[in-house]
């Protein structure tokens, strides 16, 4: 069973190259989405976050205020790293735990690591091929002010908080470049999972 990992930084387009994937059979296992289960009220990586971040980023239902939490690690370099290591060795494990399962029932032709933050376990040493989806700035900050509703000053925060395209290139075995239409970008995802898949 081959695996795949795609990345990239905000509003370059990632999910739809994951949603194009999963269309052609891939099993997408969703980095953030494991992190926002781990982050969940009785989850250990919630209470290590309300630890070290404070009762003023917990929202009255026990739920983690993003908002709040996403501006305070966006702004601060150091704080971002904090929230990294308390996040990522757990997910490393679960996304190993899935990729095993996947494994073991042998019909999957090929999994996808839907990941924007690449790093060392659970992506690098897990992957067979990475691609790294990218777009200009102009178009990533656009897509985030019309998809999350906020400022432009924030967009642009979020983007320069994360690896540059560059950094996602060097790292990557294949570049999708997504500034056209959805159907450009399916015609070249498709194209490049032929070749993977060869």
């Amino acid at each position: 069973m081959r695996v795949l990992g795609v990345t990239g930084g905000t509003g370059c387009g990632k999910t739809v190259v994951c949603r194009i994937l999963k269309e052609q059979g891939g099993k997408i296992i969703d980095a953030d989405k494991i992190t926002r289960k781990l982050q969940e009220p009785g989850e250990v990586v919630h209470e290590e976050i309300r630890n070290h971040f404070g009762a003023e980023i917990i929202l009255p239902d026990g739920n983690l205020d993003r908002k709040k939490l996403g501006s305070i690690v966006f702004a601060d370099k150091k704080e971002r790293n904090v929230l990294n290591n308390i996040v990522h060795s757990r997910v490393s494990q679960e996304i190993k735990k899935r990729i095993a399962k996947y494994e073991e029932a042998g019909d999957v032709p090929f999994v996808v690591l839907d990941v924007p933050l690449p790093i060392e376990e659970g992506f690098f040493d897990t992957v067979n091929c990475i691609w790294a989806v990218v777009a200009n700035n102009d178009l990533r900050v656009s897509r985030l002010v019309k998809r999350m509703g906020i400022t432009e000053a924030d967009a642009e925060a979020r983007i320069s908080a994360q690896m540059s395209n560059r950094e996602y290139e060097d790292i990557a075995d294949v570049t999708i470049l997504n500034e056209g239409d959805v159907f450009e970008l399916k015609n070249l995802v498709l194209y490049e999972l032929k070749r993977f898949l060869a």
